[in-house]
């Protein structure tokens, strides 16, 4: 698990640990730091992974934040864009040798239905959608906006992945979780995002309901030849991916924006 909160995570491994037969899972579980905020953080967690010389069968990008307003990573991008699709680009960039090597192998994106709220004009120039999806860092965007924006770049990340790799071996999905579960998405939110918690709590999947669709798209025999396609509630349901995001020249755009992004990154470093 690559986690950022490694105390939380050590927790979570425990009880993983203590759901299982004595030896069964014991020691299975290994940690690595990684906040996907920073560019440096996530460079380091793929050399610390590919050091151990493991495979890498599948990989679930599953992080989401959600704020009221925006703010900026460490590598001064905005939040949300930084670290729902630029630091899971980055992560994917570097470990994408080793998901060739241990073909075949799975790439899970967990986007949203989210992803077609964007406002976009699709008759729009190229640029400009580009700097649409690329908020400036001092953007009044609103929260949702800027979520749903995030949203779109991880379907078109994904669909991208599919075109370039899937001959690799590489099988990609993405997939939609269920418009609301009881995850802390909206801790940044304060006392509104607590009681949003508690009165939406008795319409919300659980954990283990929002997760179903991850492991499914991860790990069943029954989509291993079904690359590239959207899913929700471990069902396909293409109906739901936004027109915008069957853009290839947007896909293929973004994605050498993206790898521009992480270029400047690379070449700042010492």
């Amino acid at each position: 698990m690559a986690n950022r909160n490694i105390i939380q995570s050590e927790e979570l491994r425990d009880k993983i640990y203590a759901e299982y037969p004595e030896g069964k899972a014991k020691d299975n579980v290994d940690l690595i730091h990684m906040d996907l905020s920073s560019l440096q953080s996530v460079q380091a967690a793929a050399k610390e992974f590919l050091s151990k010389g493991w495979p890498l069968n599948a990989i679930i990008l599953n992080a989401g934040v959600i704020g009221p307003e925006a703010k900026t990573t460490i590598d001064g991008y905005e939040t949300t864009f930084g670290v729902n699709h630029l630091g899971h680009f980055y992560l994917t960039y570097l470990l994408l040798d080793k998901l060739r090597e241990s073909a075949p192998s799975r790439i899970v994106v967990v986007s949203s239905n989210s992803h077609s709220h964007t406002k976009i004009n699709p008759t729009l120039p190229l640029e400009q959608i580009l700097n649409t999806l690329i908020p400036d860092p001092a953007t009044n965007e609103y929260g949702y906006r800027l979520y749903a924006l995030s949203k779109l770049c991880n379907t078109l990340f994904a669909l991208k992945l599919h075109r370039d790799e899937a001959s690799s071996g590489i099988h990609t999905y993405v997939l939609h979780p269920g418009t609301m579960i009881g995850t802390n998405i909206a801790r940044n939110y304060g006392a509104f995002g607590k009681i949003a918690n508690t009165l939406l709590k008795p319409f919300t999947k659980t954990l283990q309901q929002g997760a179903a669709t991850s492991v499914y798209c991860a790990v069943s025999p029954d989509v291993a030849d079904r690359s590239g396609r959207y899913y929700e509630s471990c069902w396909e349901e293409e109906k739901d991916l936004a027109p915008l995001a069957r853009d290839e020249i947007l896909q293929d755009a973004l994605w050498t924006k993206s790898l521009e992004l992480i270029k400047k990154f690379e070449d700042s470093r010492p």
